[in-house]
């Protein structure tokens, strides 16, 4: 089974902004995202976002996948096609990769796990 790098610009979300929000005891940059209308929805456990992703015909930067939002039927089906085509691109997928690990020679004195001795107990 494969192991995925996902990427989301999450500003790319309907109505999502950046700001300052001042704290007690500091002022923090925020990302504020509208839960109406962004795709996001309230569950009893959390806040999701449920996402799609498109392979791509012909991959750009490593991507083999686009992101995008998946919208509730009801609401898919009342978008037109122009808005069906503007919904953005919100990030990318693609497959890690395993590096090639190098063969270790178990037979040899080479192999620093293993001492060099002439019997094969240590006493």
């Amino acid at each position: 089974m494969a192991n995925y790098s996902i990427k989301t610009d999450l500003q790319k979300l309907n109505g999502a902004f950046v700001t300052d929000i001042k704290g007690k005891t500091a002022t923090k940059r925020c990302l504020c995202i509208p839960i109406e209308g962004s795709g996001l929805f309230l569950g009893e456990k959390g806040c999701y976002l449920n996402m799609t992703a498109i392979e791509m015909q012909n991959p750009q930067f490593n991507d083999t996948h686009c992101l995008k939002v998946s919208l509730d039927k009801e609401i898919y089906e009342r978008l037109t096609e122009e808005q069906r085509a503007a919904q953005p691109i919100v990030g990318g997928l693609h497959e890690l990769k395993r590096k090639p690990q190098a063969a270790v020679d178990l037979t040899t004195n080479q192999n620093p796990s293993y001492a060099a001795t002439e019997d094969d107990l240590p006493f």
